[in-house]
This record gives structure tokens, C-alpha cells and sequence, in this order.
């Protein structure tokens, strides 16, 4: 009982100390308090959330499903696995699809704080409420998307190897010092169950440039335990991709050529089984960089720009001394290579979309802990005070106008599959014209299923089981006729609308 008091008495002390660290916890908070409070939404949270349900109700570990009898091929298992376990544990819903994903923002933030908080509290206090604030590590840590799952990885793997070739007081038989390199190895499987060898390119992409630029620290990177390292990589994440190729053959020739090279080098890819290509202009990776870092690419500007008669640039700061210090420099350079090596990978590719750049967003939001730690500190607090402020203003906003928007409506599937499990029996089924959209597979929990002809529409109507259909807003014709013969409306949606299936006429002469 005194230890937790005496706890408690430490982290209000801490907390007065830092009012930063007070919205920082708010802003966790307030996103947890949110996963639960909107749709999935079509495609990306709509269609990895129903992966994960099918691969609690199959219990099938091995294969993400992307539709029932279609495998899916295009990522690894890691993120379906998280969010499965917890509908294993909480049940399937909004609020369990996101809150591993939550989590795991939530265990990068810590590891952002450990880094920076041996330097000073100051950096680790401003990098982790940048890192809280930035709009994109905001919405991922709460997204059902493969993302963050890779964006945990890499910051583990980033965090186990600075750590592991630095000098350290301490003897080096430490138990924790002992462990970094095997850590930085199990970091590299879990972003190769995370998202591929694109994990091991952007780690290595950083390493390797660091290490040019800071070749005193080569010996200390040759001493790591390589031949064992690597074997304990392939331990953890061989026999996933040896079980996947051998239970549907085919995944590794269209996983790591298909989506490993010719997503990325192929303007316009043809073979994409899953959706569409992003075709964008080269380059364009850097305006997502600059439009994801928001607010900070706005603020920061702003505010040295109107504060410059207000404060001043600490000496050392200027100082050649300073800049010439060699570990100064190998940190600001590891954390540029290692924040821009998204960027610069997807310079050339024209495949691509925004969350790209999330991998790299940790280390800049650690690099401004260390450069804005040492403006003026007032002004660096009203700076990180206003954009916390503009973040959790949104977010409350977002919960209680999002419900008057009907942008929900549009994006997700769940008021119509809630309206036909109100109506049907409980062996009802549901059925789309066309291809149905993963939220309504999400929501309908497997009794849903799609046609995509007015024939098959209609050889199903003639069988004996309680039949709904969602009839898109465009019609032709001949599905018109259809549904004045066989459905009667039950209500209109934003996408559909649900019918229900009119009892059958009485056989002739009755």
C-alpha cells in the first residue's frame, strides 16, 4: 500500500512538473474512449477486421481469408492475429478490432520516451507529445490497419540497436545489455509478420546509412551476434511463410515479387488481386510526409516565425563545439535516416498511399524532441500546448458531430445489417447485388453473401429459406422488374437498400 502511494505521489509530482505529459495521457484516453463509436469503414478497417473475424470463426491461424474461399495474399498475419486475439477475448466489435492497434501506439510511445528520456526529461516530454499530436500516429494508433503493427516493429528494432552499439556504463555481461542484439533480431521477425521484407529494407536502409557517415561505430556493429541472429529470425518467421505457401500455394511468388517489387515499380500494376493501384506521381511520398506530420508542419513555422523577437537561440545550439560533438551528431543523423527512410525508399514508386510514411514518424518526432528541447521553453510549450489542444478539440468534435454527418452511412454497411438482423429470423439470410462490401461481411457475421446476376438473384429467391437483399441505387431494368415481382422494401440506405423477400404465390388452381 505505500509503494502504490508512494507511486502515486511520484506521478502527480512528475505530472505538475510536465502539464504537457497531463494532455498527452488525455489524448490516449480520449482515442481509446473512441474506438468504439463508429463503423469500421470501407475498405481498409472494413476488410482487415473482417480477416480477423474469419479467422476467429474458421480458426484458422495460417491463412487471412479475403473473402470466403479467396485467400489473402497480400500481408502477413501479425495484425490479423492481434485483432483476432482480441475478439477472442472482448468479442467481435468495433472497439476490440482497434484496440490492439491502440496498444501498440501505445508501446511505441514508450519506447520514443525511452529513448529520449536518457538523454534529457526535456526531449522525452516535448518527442512524445509530438509524437501524440502528429495527425497520422494519431489515427493509426486506433486504425484497423497493418501499419502500426509495422511501425511497433521498426521502432523496437531501431530502439534494441542504438542501444545495443552504444557504450554503456554498465559491464556489458549486464543481463539488458546482454539481450539487445537478440532483441533486434526478434524485432526484425516481427516486421516480417508484420508486413513483409519491406520492414527488413527500411531498417537496414537506415542502418546502412548511418553507418556511413559514423564509421566508429562498425566495429561494435560487426561484434553483434549475426549467423545467430539472423537463424533466430528465420526461426520466428520462417515456418509462418512455409505453412502459408504450402496451404495455398502461389502466396510467396505474388507476396514478395507481386507486392514487394511490382507494386511499387510498375506504374498502374495489373496483377493487384485485392483492390486498386494508387498510381501518383513520383515523389509524392514527401507531400504525404509533410501533409501527415500535421499540425506540427504548420505550427512549428508559425510559431518561430512570429516568436523570433521572443526568444533565442541557446549558444551551444550555434556553436560549432556543439554540431561538432561526435555523439551529438550520430544521434540527429540516426534519427534522419532513420525518419526519412520511408520517404526516400517510395521516392520512385507511383504505388502508393499515405500510412507509407508512418514507419519513420517515431524517430522525427524524436529528432524535434532534441532540437526544439533547446528553444526557448515557454514558447516550445505553448507550441506543443496548442497543437495537443487542436488534436483533442478535433477529436471530441469527431464523436459528437460524426453521428449527423451520415458519413458513416456512407462508408459502412452497419445500420443496414443491424435493420435486416432486426427483421430476419435467425436463419436468415442476407444477400448483395453485386459484390458485397467487407463491412456488411464484418457486421453480418457470415450470413452474408453476394450475386451478380439477376438470374442467380433469382434462382436463390426460389429456395425455402427467409431470404433480404441489398439492391444497390443503380439498377437495370431487369433487376427493376425483379423487385416489384419478388421483394418488398423494408428501408432505404446511403449505398443499398434492404428488401425482404414476399412469400412465394400460392401454386396455380389453389
Amino acid at each position: 500500500m505505500s509503494r502504490l502511494k508512494s507511486a502515486l505521489n511520484n506521478t502527480t509530482s512528475f505530472l505538475r512538473q510536465h502539464p504537457l505529459m497531463l494532455l498527452v495521457l488525455a489524448l490516449a484516453l480520449v482515442r481509446l474512449a473512441m474506438l468504439g463509436t463508429y463503423p469500421l469503414m470501407d475498405t481498409t478497417e472494413a476488410r482487415y477486421g473482417d480477416i480477423g473475424r474469419m479467422m476467429v470463426a474458421e480458426n484458422d491461424w495460417i491463412t487471412p481469408w479475403f473473402r470466403p474461399g479467396v485467400p489473402f495474399w497480400g500481408k502477413p498475419p501479425l495484425s490479423f492475429w492481434c485483432t483476432a486475439l482480441s475478439f477472442k477475448l472482448f468479442g467481435v466489435n468495433e472497439f476490440s478490432a482497434r484496440f490492439p492497434h491502440w496498444l501498440l501506439g501505445v508501446f511505441t510511445g514508450w519506447f520514443v520516451w525511452d529513448l529520449a528520456v536518457r538523454r534529457s526529461i526535456r526531449e522525452a516530454v516535448v518527442a512524445v507529445s509530438l509524437l501524440a499530436g502528429c495527425l497520422l500516429f494519431y489515427f493509426a494508433s486506433g486504425a484497423v490497419m497493418t501499419d502500426m503493427a509495422l511501425t511497433f516493429g521498426m521502432t523496437l528494432s531501431m530502439w534494441s540497436f542504438w542501444r545495443a552499439v552504444q557504450p554503456h556504463q554498465s559491464t556489458p555481461q549486464h543481463p539488458l545489455q546482454r539481450s539487445l542484439p537478440w532483441l533486434f533480431f526478434v524485432s526484425l521477425a516481427w516486421g516480417l509478420l508484420a508486413k513483409g521484407p519491406l520492414a527488413i529494407v527500411l531498417t537496414f536502409l537506415a542502418i546502412a546509412v548511418w553507418l556511413f557517415f559514423n564509421p566508429q561505430f562498425r566495429p561494435r556493429v560487426f561484434q553483434l551476434p549475426w549467423l545467430r541472429g539472423i537463424l533466430l529470425t528465420v526461426l520466428i518467421a520462417g515456418p509462418w511463410y512455409w505453412a502459408a505457401e504450402r496451404k495455398t500455394p502461389g502466396f510467396l511468388d505474388y507476396f514478395l515479387i507481386g507486392e514487394h517489387v511490382k507494386r511499387f515499380l510498375v506504374p498502374g500494376w495489373k496483377g493487384d488481386l485485392y483492390g486498386n493501384a494508387h498510381i501518383h506521381a513520383h515523389g509524392t511520398i514527401w507531400l504525404y510526409l509533410l501533409y501527415m506530420l500535421a499540425p506540427w508542419t504548420l505550427l512549428i513555422p508559425a510559431y518561430l516565425f512570429f516568436s523570433s523577437g521572443r526568444f533565442r537561440i541557446p549558444q551551444p545550439v550555434c556553436s560549432q563545439t556543439a554540431w561538432a560533438d561526435s555523439a551529438e551528431k550520430s544521434w540527429i543523423l540516426y534519427l534522419v535516416c532513420w525518419g526519412l527512410a520511408p520517404a526516400v525508399l517510395f521516392t520512385f514508386a507511383s504505388n502508393i498511399i499515405m500510412p507509407y510514411v508512418l514507419p519513420g514518424i517515431p524517430a522525427l518526432a524524436l529528432l524535434g524532441g532534441t532540437l526544439l528541447s533547446r528553444f526557448d521553453h515557454r514558447v516550445v510549450n505553448n507550441l506543443l500546448t496548442t497543437g495537443l489542444w487542436i488534436v483533442l478539440i478535433g477529436s471530441l468534435a469527431f464523436v459528437l458531430i460524426f453521428p449527423f454527418t451520415g458519413y458513416g452511412d456512407r462508408k459502412s454497411e452497419r445500420a443496414l445489417v443491424r435493420s435486416f438482423q432486426s427483421h430476419g429470423s435467425p436463419d436468415a439470410k442476407l444477400i448483395y447485388f453485386d459484390t458485397y462490401p467487407f463491412s456488411a461481411g464484418f457486421y453480418g457475421a457470415g450470413a452474408v453473401s453476394d450475386v451478380s446476376s439477376v438470374s442467380s438473384l433469382e434462382e436463390r429467391l426460389d429456395r425455402p429459406d427467409p431470404l433480404f437483399v441489398a439492391i444497390p441505387k443503380d439498377t437495370s431494368p431487369e433487376l427493376d422488374l425483379l423487385v416489384q415481382r419478388r421483394l418488398r422494401l423494408i428501408k432505404p440506405f446511403r449505398r443499398y437498400s434492404l428488401y425482404e423477400e414476399l412469400p412465394a404465390p400460392p401454386p396455380p388452381g389453389n
